[in-house]
């Protein structure tokens, strides 16, 4: 039989003896702590770059918005409350209140100078070839082709009491969907009038279509009612009566 050891109380308990980690373990054991902490350091970084470039991003946007908002206030002024609103009157009603200015074109008609407003005119040309239809007006002298399109021509006589000399050039208007041709001897400049430099017309007989005289250098301009010029040329005389 296997006897037995009594154990005393006294006696003390026999122990295993403390055995160091080697260094390899404890490095493997350090390693995923360490990786999860670099990693951790890692995105924390990123994560604040990226705020970084969103924050730059959201300047540079909103400067870039000032900027464009300073650029179209600029070509886009709102306008005041104490602006004055558009003069809507016709050129006659400002001659009339000797009121404002008027930029007019300035053309030469035998030997005398004549202006129109510039808004009304289309564009003064070189005139073509006239092309003369059967029937027409006496102060119509026929047809050119003005960008494809037939374009009635007047002579200024019935309109402005004055032939023309040459006859070289053409003022071209506008008038709902047709042109209209004035035959002129020159273009002379384009200039501004202070209405309330200007004389009545001494001319009754064409008063209806020149409303006013101004000074122009040494010589005297005849101011036109655009619309009263081309009525006046379009109109047929009146037959006279034995």
């Amino acid at each position: 039989m296997t006897s037995k050891r009594k154990v005393r109380a006294s006696e003390p308990t026999p122990s295993r003896p403390m055995t160091a980690v080697p260094a390899a373990v404890r490095r493997r054991q350090a390693a995923p702590v360490e990786l999860a902490r670099a990693l951790a350091a890692a995105r924390a970084a990123e994560v604040a770059a990226e705020a970084a470039r969103a924050e730059a991003a959201n300047a540079d946007t909103a400067e870039a918005e000032r900027v464009l908002a300073e650029r179209l206030a600029v070509r886009s002024p709102s306008a005041p409350d104490d602006e004055p609103a558009a003069d809507t009157r016709t050129l006659r009603e400002k001659v009339r209140a000797r009121d404002g200015v008027a930029e007019v074109l300035v053309f030469v008609v035998g030997g005398e100078r004549f202006g129109i407003e510039l808004a009304a005119v289309e564009e003064a040309i070189d005139l073509p070839q006239v092309h003369h239809v059967p029937e027409m007006p006496p102060a119509m002298q026929g047809v050119i082709t003005v960008r494809g399109s037939l374009t009635s021509v007047y002579a200024p006589r019935q309109a402005l009491g004055r032939a023309h000399d040459t006859g070289a050039s053409a003022l071209i208007f506008r008038r709902r969907r047709s042109r209209l041709a004035l035959i002129i001897d020159d273009v002379d400049d384009a200039r501004t009038i202070d209405l309330a430099t200007l004389r009545d017309a001494p001319n009754a007989s064409i008063a209806s279509v020149v409303i006013g005289v101004a000074r122009h250098g040494d010589a005297l301009l005849s101011l036109l009612d655009a619309d009263a010029l081309l009525a006046a040329c379009q109109v047929l005389p009146q037959p006279e009566i034995a």
